[in-house]
């Protein structure tokens, strides 16, 4: 499995700063750690349709479908294949996002913008990323169907690709293949039993689900920052050391917002997993307005966590802020 530290995602997938809201903040749930990745042998390839998504790719036998996300690991190694599903007209939008400058502001460097052998319309880039547990190399396909926005992300320690572990004609074999059928395979993994006055607006990644007040995904208004409130598991199972740090950072990483002023995390058990709360202020980073900000992080009996975010904007915050609690003690895993 891979190192314990692996570093947190928080800016990985290039988008519009001004997007819809669940473009800005939602894509930090889908990528909140790196995994470890390897080899794939394409010549055993078998085609595997994600869960919760429309996405298929040929991937080797020794990968299965992720029960936190929409995409594959490889249970031994930790390896992964991350896919976020978007509507057909964020390609845009998202694809201005793939440059080198852009990349950069999110810590991602050494980029090399490269094709594959696809029909559709799509970018293809390579890139590196470092920090306290290493450094890795990553890879993406952005691609348009006639009906959505494709994002397949996979993330490689550089020293598996220095000695030939793993090799980038094979990642580049598999991301060709991927492509999108009819149907999502649907599976939930929680429920909220009280949702306030939220009511639930779609997915994320397939596993992570959005609630908005009028059960809008898209604000009325282009770059509109609305009150939400999300739940996203994270990427993999690792053991979180220091709840109370991690919460913390995690929820002071959300893009989009400045002068984060964090409150004291308290200890919490929701639906018999142990977790921490934490409460913050911030500042909107583009209209300068103040941001109420809640989060509960719930450890998973196996390793890995929970995060329920809230975000409240100055209009609802007085009426949605007490709401965030109750909604979060609502949450219930699924058999």
């Amino acid at each position: 499995m891979p190192p314990p530290t692996a570093p947190e995602l928080t800016n990985v997938c290039p988008h519009r700063r001004r997007g819809a809201l669940q473009w800005r903040h939602a894509l930090v749930l889908a990528f909140s750690a790196l995994l470890a990745f390897a080899a794939p042998s394409v010549a055993r390839a078998i085609q595997q349709q994600a869960p919760n998504s429309r996405v298929v790719l040929d991937l080797p036998p020794d990968y299965v479908p992720s029960p936190l996300f929409s995409g594959f690991q490889n249970e031994t190694t930790g390896a992964s294949y991350v896919i976020l599903e978007a509507p057909a007209a964020e390609y845009d939008k998202m694809a201005q996002g793939f440059t080198a400058e852009e990349l950069a502001k999110r810590g991602i460097t050494d980029v090399t913008k490269g094709s594959l052998p696809r029909s559709d319309a799509h970018i293809y880039m390579r890139a590196k990323q470092t920090s306290e547990a290493g450094t890795y190399g990553k890879f993406f396909v952005l691609f348009r169907s006639a009906d959505q926005t494709v994002l397949v992300s996979v993330n490689v320690p550089e020293h598996a690709l220095s000695d030939g572990s793993v090799k980038v004609q094979d990642i580049e074999k598999v991301l060709a293949t991927a492509k999108t059928t009819e149907k999502p395979a649907v599976r939930d993994l929680f429920e909220l039993s009280y949702l306030g006055p939220f009511k639930e607006a779609g997915r994320i990644v397939g596993t992570s689900k959005v609630y908005t007040l009028d059960g809008r995904l898209e604000p009325e208004r282009a770059g509109e920052t609305r009150s939400a409130f999300m739940v996203a598991p994270s990427i993999d199972k690792r053991a979180v050391t220091e709840p109370e740090k991690q919460a913390v950072a995690l929820l002071g990483s959300l893009p989009g917002f400045k002068d984060f002023k964090p409150g004291k995390p308290r200890a919490i058990r929701i639906g018999g997993l142990d977790g921490v709360e934490v409460e913050a202020d911030a500042v909107d980073a583009d209209d300068g307005r103040p941001i109420h900000l809640y989060q509960a992080m719930l450890l998973g009996t196996g390793g890995g966590y929970f995060r329920l975010i809230g975000i409240a904007t100055p209009k609802d915050a007085p009426a949605i802020t007490p709401e965030f609690p109750k909604i979060a003690r609502s949450f219930s895993l699924l058999p």
